[in-house]
């Protein structure tokens, strides 16, 4: 081909993948609008119910919010606006294009939706005599939007307002983002403005942090609750004891000094220091799962923040040591990787803080029971080892000891119970460490534990019939007309409302070796199964 040809051949492509996203948003409305009538037939419904979502984000693998965002996208192109979807389907208007459009016109009338769209999209093709970029399409939507009806913009003020959220993403590198969406803009001048003031404060008073750093400390430390109850004072007292000494300080962070007021002819004389009040973090919704080989170096393994993912193992370490207060929960593992014990840690590696009341954290150790056994009778050693070793023994105590058992009386009226005893919750939540609907990640800690078979059908509060499920997943089983049903101990099995089956394994706590994992020098292969058990 000659470089002409290419870029022709590139364009023709475009165009067909048009096509075939027309094709595809077609079918996600179909499947979003289907449901079961009262004779238990499949209907065509007017509009997506409640779970129609659900369907399209099981069967594509992606998030219920994604799902939601998905499927409303789609039933605007193909069914509010079908001219968005004629296009698609001749090949002229890309899905980037019509998501712009879609954005700025869901909440207009639909008499100034069309007439919008009738002026951008003879600008959208790659034919077209003058194409718009997104950007383009999404400035001239904005600017009729405003000309046709001047009351918009403060209509879709208002609406966003009343969706406001605070809400955090992981990002690729393994940090985090915060956000609160959609607020009030003079109360989030109002709140950075009070952040830049301690962060500028601070810097003035000889902190050597770089500004940016010494802002994001202090808004976590507001919100956390590190800092309730503190004055500003307080606030700047406890960051001067927290400077670290290593710091560099780059020109562009020093602020700006403020004008000094003219000397009064008496001054006053100077107050007394803010005294240091205690500051600490109560660490509400940290969750640490970490393999106890992980925490003594032994090994390098990811550890698991609930609800953010993966962190890799010296930031787990770092973090368990500071979550020493809150509750240490264990699970020791069988060959499989799942659980065969657990419960809860009451000892702290040597000259670590003791539990305290007020620390909500939570750390799960997780350890294979060889490992264990290995690591309390010296057959492997590792440097980190003596400090942690009344933790070990603790562990080997507990799972040693016979489980509670109770008069046949007792035990019976617990199995009947809507809600189970915070034991057997506990347990729960550290078999399954996350919600079991298709897809979910919700931590188990966040979720509602859910009779499989419903406490009103008789389903009793055994570990046989628990597990965790996020409120919408609980809902959709419940109310949805969504079935579940559990395979063995380690799988599930979800039947939607319109007869799709999905199976969801339970991942064991421990995944076994992989062929070419770096280990540590000194750590030990993790056993494998034997060949007549079943592969985890």
């Amino acid at each position: 081909m000659t470089g002409a040809e290419s870029v022709a051949l590139l364009r023709a492509a475009q165009r067909q993948l048009n096509a075939a996203h027309a094709v595809w948003l077609g079918l996600v409305a179909e499947v979003g609008t289907r449901a079961l009538d009262s004779e238990d037939e499949i209907v065509r419904l007017p509009a997506p119910d409640r779970w129609g979502a659900d369907e399209v984000r099981t069967a594509l693998r992606i998030s219920a919010y994604s799902g939601n965002e998905l499927l409303d996208f789609a039933g605007a192109v193909v069914h509010r606006f079908p001219k968005l979807h004629a296009a698609m389907a001749a090949g002229d208007l890309s899905i980037e294009r019509a998501k712009v459009i879609h954005f700025w016109t869901r909440d207009m009338s639909d008499e100034h939706a069309h007439t919008v769209i009738d002026e951008v999209l003879d600008h959208c093709s790659l034919d077209s005599e003058r194409p718009w970029t997104s950007e383009q399409i999404g400035a001239r939507c904005r600017k009729l939007g405003i000309q046709l009806d001047p009351d918009w913009a403060q209509r879709r003020f208002a609406e966003a307002h009343r969706e406001r959220r605070v809400i955090s993403w992981r990002n690729e590198d393994g940090t985090a983002t915060l956000a609160a969406q959609n607020q009030d803009p003079a109360r989030v001048a109002a709140a950075i403005a009070r952040v830049r003031k301690l962060a500028d404060d601070a810097k003035r008073s000889g902190d050597p942090r770089p500004v940016d750093h010494l802002r994001s400390e202090i808004a976590l430390n507001l919100l956390d609750g590190t800092y309730a109850d503190l004055t500003d004072g307080q606030i700047l007292a406890h960051l001067a004891t927290t400077r670290p000494a290593d710091a560099e300080m780059g020109e562009t962070d020093v602020p700006e000094p403020e004008p000094e007021p003219a000397p009064a002819p008496q001054p006053e004389p100077e107050a007394a220091p803010q005294p240091v009040a205690v500051a600490r973090s109560p660490h509400r919704g940290v969750q640490l799962t970490a393999k106890v080989s992980t925490l003594l170096g032994i090994d390098r393994d990811p550890a698991e923040l609930a609800g953010q993912g993966p962190i890799h193992a010296e930031y787990a370490r770092d973090l368990a040591k500071q979550l020493s207060a809150g509750q240490w929960r264990f699970a020791v593992t069988g060959p499989d990787g799942y659980a065969i014990s657990s419960g809860l840690v009451t000892a702290r590696p040597i000259r670590w803080e003791r539990r305290r009341a007020d620390d909500h954290g939570i750390v799960d150790l997780l350890i294979p029971a060889d490992l264990l056994a290995a690591l309390l009778d010296g057959t492997l050693t590792s440097p980190t080892l003596k400090p942690w070793w009344p933790v070990l023994e603790d562990i080997a105590d507990h799972a040693a000891a016979p489980a509670h058992t109770e008069d046949e009386e007792t035990g019976a009226k617990d199995a009947r119970r809507r809600f189970p005893r915070s034991g057997l919750r506990r347990d729960t939540q550290l078999r399954m460490t996350t919600c079991q609907g298709p897809g979910c990640r919700l931590p188990a800690a966040r979720s509602e534990i859910d009779h499989t078979l419903d406490h009103a059908r008789g389903g009793l509060a055994l570990a046989g019939n628990l597990g965790p499920l996020c409120e919408h997943d609980h809902d959709l089983k419940s109310k949805g007309g969504w079935q579940l049903i559990r395979l063995s101990d380690h799988k599930v099995r979800w039947i939607t409302r319109l007869g799709a089956v999905y199976d969801v394994e339970i991942p064991p706590l421990i995944e076994p070796d992989r062929p070419g994992r770096a280990r540590a020098p000194g750590e030990r292969p993790q056993p494998r199964p034997a060949p007549d058990e079943p592969a985890a």
